[in-house]
């Protein structure tokens, strides 16, 4: 009897979703299926492809929705082309709440684009990381020695700037200037200008230097984080920075799930990154070959998965019995 009830209620719940889903696409209505029938009759692993579609889309990265489109469906295909199955669905019209691939720009991606247009190419290994600190280092001294100058130079100009204000007062109270004195005043005038300027210059280069210096500061920790270096967390000049240095992030919560992308210095690492991600989201955990999609760090440039990452999603998709 109660069989029979179960039976009952879910046709009744079919007829339900069905009405509901009268008006929308076939896709819609496919995935509103598969939700439910994920509930009541749980399917194996891999046995339907897991759609997404694209969130949000940040354009500071200055990148076309096509080129990421583009990346998305190389790193889908690093999959399915390996295992020989559609494992993925761009579903870009959907209202269902399905996987969602975000574009974020915040302090990771800019850091790493400031140093790029710096011309400095890092990359995770310790060869890399030593050179960085070499230029953190010598970066940060000349900054505090342009700082120390800067300072010096600016108490000077403010005891210069108020003796020239006193000196026009005088004269005001005294009905105005002689010509000499005039003329004295007047070359006072333009030392000060042109020395505010070469302040404010210098002022410029400072924050530039700033700027460069806590890029560093993100990169650094990062690396350090990554590379397992022992090391105090580097700190950054008059900034605060976030704690965290990932590229990007799967998370799964009450409001479904993301695949978060912050940062990549090219193409093949937005490949691999987000390859990476989605193999989070088929269910797949790191693993401990340095060379493997899967493996904690971007590291790689091949676009091949290893013997490592396809057994990884042969336990996920061929689970023993």
């Amino acid at each position: 009897m109660k069989g029979f009830l179960r039976w009952v209620f879910i046709i009744l719940l079919l007829g339900v979703i069905g009405y509901s889903y009268r008006d929308i696409s076939t896709r819609d209505f496919n995935l509103a299926w598969r939700n439910f029938r994920n509930i009541f009759f749980p399917v194996v692993p891999c046995a339907e492809p897991i759609p997404y579609k694209l969130g949000t889309f940040d354009e500071k990265f200055k990148i076309s929705q096509k080129y990421f489109l583009e990346a998305l469906q190389e790193a889908e295909n690093v999959w399915e082309k390996s295992y020989n199955k559609n494992l993925f669905l761009y579903t870009p019209e959907s209202n269902s709440n399905i996987l969602k691939v975000n574009l974020i720009y915040d302090y990771r991606q800019e850091a790493t684009s400031k140093l790029s247009a710096l011309g400095i190419v890092v990359k995770d290994t310790q060869a890399s990381y030593d050179s960085l600190k070499t230029k953190f280092e010598a970066l940060k001294k000349q900054y505090f020695n342009t700082e120390k100058a800067f300072n010096i130079a600016v108490a000077d100009f403010d005891a210069q700037k108020k003796a020239y204000e006193e000196a026009i007062q005088y004269w005001n109270a005294k009905g105005g200037a002689p010509q000499k004195e005039y003329n004295l005043l007047q070359q006072e005038r333009t030392i000060l200008e042109n020395k505010a300027r070469e302040l404010q210059n210098t002022q410029n280069n400072l924050k530039n230097m700033v700027d460069e210096i806590n890029s560093m500061v993100v990169v650094l920790n990062r690396m350090a984080t990554n590379l397992n270096i022992n090391v105090e967390k580097y700190n950054t000049i008059g900034a605060s920075r976030g704690e965290s240095f990932e590229e990007g992030v799967y998370h799964r919560d009450a409001n479904g799930e993301n695949i978060d992308i912050y940062e990549f210095s090219n193409k093949t690492k937005l490949v691999r990154v987000l390859a990476h991600e989605l193999g989070h989201a088929l269910g797949i955990e790191h693993v401990e070959d340095s060379k493997a999609m899967m493996y904690r760090l971007n590291e790689g440039n091949t676009m091949q998965l290893t013997e490592s990452d396809l057994n990884a999603l042969r336990a996920i998709c061929e689970p023993k019995k």
